[in-house]
């Protein structure tokens, strides 16, 4: 309860302190936003620096064919061997079909 309480009071001190203050709290802002910025920004130019240097000492990837690339390879493949016969397909024999089982499912003798 003190603690709900405590915080209670700084909100209120802290909007107070807020409205009495607000020129000099604007002047702090910006004088936060240069630093904000160069910190940022300097951080964001190493991290690039090094995700550059590390691509250029990796080895390179394997290249992994697509659907795409797989299909325009196959498609040239079949054109490029020429024959002088069809191939010959295997017949789909259709599949006979099935008389139902009868009666129920078994029961277990004791």
């Amino acid at each position: 309860m003190k603690i709900f309480l405590g915080g209670i009071a700084a909100l209120v001190v802290g909007i107070i302190l807020l409205v009495f203050w607000w020129w000099d709290f604007i002047t702090m802002i910006k004088g936060l936003i240069p630093v904000i910025l160069l910190v940022g920004g300097g951080f964001a130019a190493y991290s690039g620096y090094d995700e550059i240097k590390e691509k250029l000492t990796a080895e390179p990837e394997k290249f992994e064919s697509t659907f795409e690339t797989k299909t325009a390879e196959t498609s040239t493949e079949s054109s490029e061997v020429a024959s002088d016969k069809p191939e010959e397909k295997k017949p789909v024999r259709p599949r006979a079909a099935r008389a139902p089982r009868k009666g129920g499912p078994k029961k277990k003798e004791a």
